[in-house]
């Protein structure tokens, strides 16, 4: 019965195989296709005389190498017929007509048909069984199996995963299991490195004013050592107003997005309150309370591309401890004036400042320098009284006027004194003039205003 219904089945290999023939006289072909269809026709009368031994176990050769097992050589006939017609190539079909069919003595199990399938592509065809990586409709790589193209997917997912996050890819990725070209595919390894580098893309970026190379990278997200290595002679210490720079990025051919929430404490900074004090003069400050900072409990959202991050966003905020302002009183009072001062100190010299006040030498500079040449006048800065008109020490010939309510301005290292003690005298009006007494390598105004009997920084009066 079993002899019966293989014969019935070689019989209509045979029927198949005699129209094939038919066709393929009816058209010129190549020598070796001639040869192959030759070859095929041995092959098939084979298949009429083994296929009444029984039960064997055989094994299909392709260049003398076994490449499957069957145990019955019926089915191995059919594959291959079958894969006549699925090649127009007539050298393809004539490899085909090299296949063997052999009894042979075999130990394992046998082989399916989709295995013997596979077996003939590969020894046959320029195409395997394999499967595609396609993204957005468009196939970027194949490889070897699904199996592989799954761990491809799984290994990128991983790559970039977060404990806790949800990692989704952004392109429409699908596998296609068919038939492709051997050379093009690849390795596990390649197949990562391909899609994560992907293409490079080209972009220039021109140079603004305070940038500095790594400004530039951490803004872009391309690193310091690559817009180097794409801008050859270029020396990052030296950037110009308006360089062009060459931006080469890696465009990955799939993108790995991240989601994840995070909570952190965070520090509120006490805010600052001032408040006007007319007790104070214009320009003085006084910490009324130091304040303390606060915390909050902050949620975000945080979406990580490709292991960076891409975006974040508020998603709660909870107050822990509230924020206790720092309280500021600044002064509103403005010192005795004359109608044309407007409540400041007038310069009381022409020059720009050569030394400010505040530490200078491991001490404390009490005044300002006023640079300027010799013979150079000085005037009062505000109206008043003069209360001494003298050498002093360190500061030779020096001036000081009180301007009442424990406000005093002082001039020294004057050249000549124009006032005496006792006297008043308005804004702007002459009281000497500039030059080098007592402690001066040059000729300049060192100006002070007391107040209370404390120095203070001139510039926040004049």
């Amino acid at each position: 019965m079993i002899v019966r219904e293989k014969n019935a089945a070689v019989a209509g290999y045979m029927l198949k195989y005699y129209k094939q023939l038919i066709s393929f006289i009816k058209s010129p072909k190549e020598p070796a296709a001639i040869i192959g269809v030759a070859l095929y026709t041995i092959f098939i009368m084979f298949l009429v005389s083994v296929v009444s031994a029984g039960n064997m176990v055989w094994g299909v050769f392709s260049g003398g190498q076994l490449i499957s097992v069957v145990s019955d050589p019926a089915e191995a006939g059919a594959v291959i017929t079958q894969m006549a017609d699925e090649y127009s190539d007539g050298n393809v079909i004539a490899l085909m007509g090299a296949v063997q069919v052999k009894k042979i003595r075999y130990d394992g199990s046998d082989m399916k048909e989709s295995d013997l399938r596979a077996a003939l592509h590969n020894a046959v065809g320029s195409r395997v069984r394999g499967t595609e990586v396609v993204v957005n409709g468009t196939p970027i790589l194949a490889m070897s199996s699904r199996a592989e193209a799954d761990n491809l997917l799984k290994f990128l997912r991983a790559a970039y995963s977060v404990p806790e996050g949800q990692t989704v890819f952004l392109e429409d990725i699908r596998l296609n299991d068919t038939m492709v070209e051997k050379i093009q595919v690849v390795s596990l390894e390649s197949a990562l490195d391909a899609v994560k580098n992907g293409a490079k893309k080209q972009a220039v970026y021109q140079v603004k004013n305070g940038d500095t190379l790594w400004d530039i990278a951490r803004s872009s997200g391309i690193s310091a050592d690559k817009i180097l290595a794409s801008n050859p002679g270029m020396d990052p210490d030296r950037l110009r107003l308006g360089d062009v720079l060459k931006m080469e990025k890696a465009e990955p051919l799939i993108n790995v997005e991240t989601v994840l929430t995070k909570v952190a404490t965070e520090q509120v900074i006490a805010p600052v309150e001032e408040k006007k004090d007319s007790s104070l003069l214009t320009g003085e400050r006084r910490v009324l309370a130091q304040g303390k900072n606060g915390k909050k409990e902050v949620t975000y959202q945080i979406i990580n591309r490709n292991g960076s991050e891409f975006d974040r966003k508020v998603i709660n905020e909870v107050t822990l401890e509230e924020a206790q302002p720092k309280v500021i009183a600044t002064g509103t009072r403005v010192l005795l004036a004359s109608r044309s001062g407007g409540g400041r100190l007038g310069w009381p010299a022409a020059g720009s400042i050569s030394s400010p006040f505040g530490p200078r030498g491991g001490g404390t500079h009490s005044g300002i320098d006023i640079s300027s040449y010799t013979g150079a006048t000085v005037a009062a800065a505000e109206s008043g009284t003069v209360v001494m008109a003298q050498w002093y020490s360190g500061y030779g010939k020096c001036v000081d006027i009180s301007h009442g309510e424990g406000v005093v301005t002082r001039y020294a290292h004057l050249s000549s004194i124009g006032v005496n003690v006792g006297q008043k005298v308005d804004r702007g009006e002459l009281i000497g003039n500039v030059g080098t007494t007592g402690y001066a390598t040059g000729p300049h105004l060192h100006f002070e205003v007391i107040i209370s009997g404390q120095a203070r920084n001139p510039l926040n009066y004049l």
